[in-house]
């Protein structure tokens, strides 16, 4: 399992959606951060109606963005 880190920005986003999508981003930083197979570099994964930005360093999942489309 990795650490996970969110950057102000992603924070800033996430606080700001609907509670179900919300869940889903978690949801989505979840399946990364126990992925055993994660790579290091930057990366996005999707959802139903929303994505992740993400860097992997050694650990370390940062969460660089995050968006929906609704």
């Amino acid at each position: 399992m990795h650490r996970v880190q969110l950057t102000g920005q992603a924070d800033e986003v996430l606080e700001k959606l609907p509670d179900d999508v919300h869940e889903e981003i978690l949801a989505l930083i979840d399946s990364v951060a126990d992925a055993p197979d994660t790579r290091p570099g930057q990366a996005v994964v999707f959802g139903a109606s929303s994505w992740v930005t993400y860097s992997v360093a050694t650990n370390v999942i940062k969460v660089l963005d995050v968006g929906w489309a609704g």
